[in-house]
């Protein structure tokens, strides 16, 4: 027979091993699956909306706008009247298609010309452009459909309801945050170096954060702020302070060349998607753990699988 102690001690085991099988669940790591929609949450940056614009321009500009219609669903998306809206479009020849920063900017004007107006798009995590004829069915996620002369439609689609869509006579005053942006990323050659180095020493953020601060510069986000320091071999958690004049030099050069390469390389897939975002010719950003493509180095990753952070310890200093 066992002694009190022993009665006790293999109470206390039994026990254990039953909290143990308990608590197991909780001390092992817990793998998500996100499944995604139709639409990947991720932000346009400056080359995926020029990439937009270099085709959509050749397909619009200098057409005459002949009818405008707003889904009633979705009409809460315009910051103006949708009934002005679809009554004010007709009429007009769309006369330009540029970007500023993360916008798209439809010029236009009367079809005899003058009295400037602009349609302002700035597409947010689920907008997209679908240019179409009158038999194409409309999408459900359809916000307005504009009709040009030869029965072709340009349709703005979004899933998140997050896009944000100004028709205006003044974009400086009239589009929020408008006449705080900084020159267009992609301008910083012409800059030209020692430009570039006073207006970087107007700021004192963190080398990540200063790349997505508009007023900095108008145009890159989350994910090409990770490309462009990667590019640089610049930690992305530096502060502005500590570059020395080489580490400026090397931001400058990498800033247009990672750009430019990002269009060119949207451009030459022909089944982009804009609105899946097909980011895989990207060097780190969404490749955290995987093999650093320059020295063989882990990928690391910090913040979420919504807006990571990546970066490569072993050549980014």
């Amino acid at each position: 027979m066992l002694g009190l102690h022993g009665l006790l001690a293999e109470i206390t085991g039994e026990l254990g091993s039953v909290l143990e099988s308990l608590l197991r669940p909780f001390r092992e790591p817990v793998q998500l699956h996100v499944k995604r929609g139709p639409y990947l949450g991720f932000m346009p940056e400056l080359p995926e909306l020029e990439a937009l614009r270099i085709r959509l321009a050749p397909r619009l500009e200098g057409k005459l706008i002949t009818a405008a219609t707003v889904n009633p669903k979705k009409g809460h998306m315009l910051r103006y009247p949708v009934e002005h809206f679809a009554h004010e479009l007709p009429a007009r020849r769309i006369v330009s298609l540029t970007r500023r920063g993360k916008h798209l900017v439809f010029g236009t004007e009367l079809g005899a010309g003058g009295s400037e107006r602009w349609m302002v798009i700035n597409p947010m995590l689920g907008g997209r452009f679908q240019i179409a004829d009158g038999s194409t069915p409309v999408p459900a996620t359809e916000v307005f459909t504009i009709r040009a002369e030869g029965k072709q439609e340009m349709r703005y689609l979004d899933f998140r309801d997050m896009g944000r869509i100004y028709w205006v006579t003044d974009l400086g005053s009239e589009v929020p945050g408008w006449s705080q942006l900084g020159p267009e990323a992609d301008s910083v050659t012409a800059m030209g170096l020692e430009a570039f180095r006073k207006r970087l020493r107007r700021f004192r953020d963190e080398l990540k954060d200063l790349l997505r601060n508009q007023e900095f510069l108008a145009g890159i986000g989350n994910a090409y702020s990770d490309e462009i320091l990667f590019e640089a071999r610049l930690l992305p958690l530096r502060r502005r302070s500590s570059l020395k004049p080489a580490d400026e030099e090397a931001l400058f050069a990498a800033i247009p060349a990672v750009l430019a390469r990002a269009v060119e390389a949207i451009l030459a897939n022909p089944n982009y998607d804009e609105s899946k975002q097909d980011r895989s010719f990207m060097a780190v950003h969404m490749k955290g753990g995987k093999t650093c493509p320059r020295c063989g180095h882990r990928i690391s990753q910090l913040g979420s699988n919504r807006e990571p952070l990546n970066f490569c310890r072993g050549c980014q200093l």
